[in-house]
């Protein structure tokens, strides 16, 4: 679903950076593409990812207080050289679903510098090989 979309005032009105939101229908988050784990939340449901000039940020649910301590499992370290598809982070769906009825996977670019080098894609249903958008990391 595009950014406008997310119930998150901050995303949906693209202040960090452009978004799209996806209603998971399995248990782990994987890398949309090669980078350098920068930063992992203390929730462990949120990472950021630096892609050439760009970062990454990926949010497992948008509501981490309501989230217990030991619901997600990071599969990553900071500093760590990531490649397409390796496995970032998995959670209970079923338990999150419960807890967060509206639940989805965030995943916003934020540009280091002032470009605009990035193009959304439309599809209604995505499985890991859809391309959501297009980036240029240079």
């Amino acid at each position: 679903m595009p950014s406008s979309m997310i119930r998150n005032t901050i995303i949906s009105s693209n202040v960090i950076g452009p978004s799209v939101a996806v209603k998971p229908t399995s248990d782990t988050v994987r890398a949309p593409c090669k980078g350098v784990i920068k930063t992992i939340s203390d929730k462990k449901n949120a990472l950021i990812i630096q892609v050439g000039k760009c970062q990454l940020i990926i949010n497992a649910g948008l509501n981490p207080k309501k989230y217990p301590e030991n619901l997600f499992d990071i599969k990553i370290r900071e500093g760590d050289n990531i490649t397409t598809g390796m496995p970032l982070l998995s959670f209970n769906l079923d338990m999150l679903n419960q807890i967060d009825p509206c639940f989805t996977c965030v995943l916003t670019v934020r540009q280091v510098k002032a470009l605009r080098s990035f193009s959304f894609t439309s599809n209604k249903k995505v499985f890991f090989d859809t391309v959501l958008f297009r980036l240029n990391t240079n």
